[in-house]
């Protein structure tokens, strides 16, 4: 873990919490929601399972209305990584095996909505302690995908299809259970989002693995039947910024032009101090069509990141129709929100070549300033990249009955 997380364990040591082996998780359980509560519970579990000498570690649930998918798959991989360390010891120095706690749990857990949320998907199934089935949701556990298991680029593409499919299969899967059917354009719609999020994920990471974790739950609004699927594919290592940052980044053009965009925002003092900075720019640059971090005498590669919005909006439909579905991109210090306000904009260059822009601003210039209600510095930095989808099905999406009957 980079010294920059606030994850970093030499900064929580600073800290020298005193939990005595008991955290209250908050009222709202988000490193995107509510960042502040949400990484001090994390770093007070941290804590509270590696520097204390606790020989339990209780977290509990009272408070707890809400729990982010994202920040549920990250406390469920430090959770499986303290095991694993603290077994290695345990196996290593057998007079040190109760240093570590011999007990991990949960109370309290008295919110339904937490309750399907962490039985379904969450740790005590992650870790296989309890699951519970529920009739509204149908899981779909926590994939960690060994990127270092095949080296061949083809054969891990052919992966990433197989778990794209996988993942779309358990939506229409979740779907039919409620008697209803996408059409064939919002199953590739679905399938591009998922499958462009999780090839993203896996050129770009720097690092051994890519987690991937969906969650499908029924819904009753104002009396209808709907369905909402929240994804999260994530990895560690290089954000996106320090990718094309990175002296050995091997788009040199891409990486030129970039530097040419900062210069261009200095000049019009666009750069604002932990508000907004090159690494926001830069970040938001990489989603639009034709840039990549890969060299493009390997991969004729680009477009995935556009592709994966323009699906998303695509299944979104209109702000006045939906205003449920969101997409969200953490990288480092960076957060992109999309929910419908700005949407992508075909521009045509000098060659007369049309190509597709996201640059939250009315003039779809990328040159403009973005609206910082949706690009903008945070202050806790993420050593990696997280991407959080939360997809709303309405009637638009669906076959009508008399068509799926037929289609039987």
């Amino acid at each position: 873990m980079t010294e920059k997380s606030p994850l970093f364990l030499e900064k929580i040591k600073k800290e020298n919490y005193r939990t005595e082996g008991i955290i209250e998780i908050p009222k709202m359980f988000s490193i995107i929601e509510a960042p502040v509560e949400s990484y001090l519970s994390l770093k007070k579990i941290i804590s509270a399972l590696l520097l204390e000498g606790n020989q339990e570690v209780i977290l509990d649930y009272k408070n707890c209305e809400k729990v982010g998918l994202g920040t549920q798959v990250l406390l469920d991989i430090i959770l499986i990584d303290f095991l694993r360390f603290s077994n290695k010891c345990r196996q290593i120095d057998r007079n040190h095996k109760d240093y570590f706690p011999i007990k991990i749990g949960g109370v309290n857990i008295n919110n339904e909505e937490v309750q399907k949320m962490m039985f379904s998907v969450g740790s005590p199934v992650t870790l296989k302690v309890r699951e519970q089935n529920f009739s509204d949701i149908i899981p779909y556990k926590l994939c960690i995908h060994d990127n270092e298991k095949e080296k061949d680029y083809n054969k891990r593409i052919e992966k990433k299809e197989l778990d794209t499919t996988e993942m779309a299969d358990y939506v229409i899967d979740s779907l039919a259970r409620m008697n209803k059917k996408l059409t064939p354009t919002r199953i590739d719609d679905l399938c591009t989002v998922i499958g462009e999020i999780l090839i993203n994920a896996e050129e770009h990471s720097t690092t051994k693995f890519r987690f991937s974790i969906g969650y499908f739950k029924e819904e009753k609004i104002e009396n209808k039947h709907y369905g909402i699927f929240r994804l999260v594919i994530l990895n560690f290592g290089k954000t996106i910024y320090e990718k094309f940052k990175d002296d050995d980044c091997p788009n040199k053009e891409i990486v030129a032009k970039m530097k040419e965009l900062s210069k261009a925002y200095t000049r019009k003092k666009f750069f604002s101090l932990n508000k907004f900075e090159e690494e926001n720019l830069w970040s938001l640059y990489a989603l639009q069509e034709g840039v990549s971090s890969v060299s493009p005498t390997d991969f004729k590669r680009g477009n995935g990141s556009i592709r994966f919005i323009d699906s998303f909006f695509n299944i979104k439909g209109s702000i006045e129709v939906d205003n449920i579905s969101n997409l969200n991109i953490q990288s480092g210090n960076t957060r992109i929100h999309f929910n419908g306000e700005y949407s992508i904009v075909t521009k045509t260059n000098f060659n007369n070549d049309t190509f597709k822009v996201m640059t939250f601003n009315k003039s779809g210039n990328i040159e403009e300033k973005p609206d910082s209600r949706f690009v903008f510095q945070t202050k806790y930095y993420f050593p990696g990249t997280i991407i959080s989808a939360k997809l709303f099905f309405n009637d638009d999406d669906f076959e009508k009955i008399n068509q799926i009957k037929h289609g039987n």
